[in-house]
């Protein structure tokens, strides 16, 4: 009798360890990405700090979403990314932005479909936005941009920067101001599309499902060994 149940009970073990790490792991993945998001939120919050402070050094784990302030010039290149909502079809504008002797790109915000190759002022500006990192485009799924009608089907940074001939770093503009005849003004061409912060944080989620499953291997390796032993009394 204890030779059968020696297999079984060796791997009823071995899978309740492997389970229960999992389940770990997923706890701590928690912590972390709990400490990931609580930072993002401090740097989306805060008070904008200037980019010139923050360009060189940017890096998608410290300076995602920082919200920051810089002066410079829009100018008259642009990408179109399909970007449909409630209110009806329509586009971001992601255009050049001259700025410190550099061209980067500035998301200017959103426009209807039907506005989408009009001409939008260019000129001295200057913008109240995030450093972003999009992660809205995927090789397996996102079709590829349409160049010659300039439709976009995703923000993937490095492309659309080597289209428009720019370095590839992107900042959504939160406010974006215009100067005319010396004066500040809110730039009206486009309907500003500042960044909504949705993060998923499912470890939690995986956690419980690796104890559970941990718990149901448990209970069943204590089922197969009652029935061994019933099989051999």
């Amino acid at each position: 009798m204890a030779k059968k149940m020696i297999f079984p009970l060796m791997f009823g073990l071995v899978g309740v360890i492997v389970l229960i790490s999992l389940g770990v792991w997923q706890m701590q993945r928690l912590e972390w990405k709990n400490d990931v998001i609580s930072k993002i939120y401090e740097r989306r919050n805060g008070e904008p700090i200037s980019l010139n402070d923050n360009y060189k050094t940017s890096s998608p784990e410290t300076h995602n979403y920082l919200r920051v302030f810089f002066e410079g010039e829009i100018k008259n290149n642009e990408a179109h990314v399909y970007a449909p909502q409630k209110d009806g079809l329509g586009y971001r504008i992601v255009s050049e932005f001259d700025w410190n002797e550099l061209s980067i790109l500035v998301d200017l915000g959103w426009v209807e479909k039907t506005k989408k190759n009009e001409t939008r002022t260019t000129g001295d500006a200057r913008v109240i936005g995030y450093i972003s990192y999009p992660d809205d485009h995927d090789d397996s799924f996102t079709p590829k941009p349409d160049i010659i009608n300039n439709i976009w089907f995703s923000r993937f940074v490095p492309d659309m920067a080597n289209q428009l001939k720019v370095e590839p770093f992107l900042v959504v503009a939160e406010q974006v101001q215009i100067k005319e005849n010396d004066n500040w003004i809110d730039y009206k061409d486009v309907m500003p599309f500042p960044i909504s912060l949705n993060i998923k944080n499912d470890h939690r989620d995986y956690a419980i499902t690796w104890f559970s499953l941990a718990l149901v291997w448990f209970l069943m390796t204590i089922y197969l060994l009652w029935r061994i032993k019933q099989k051999t009394v």
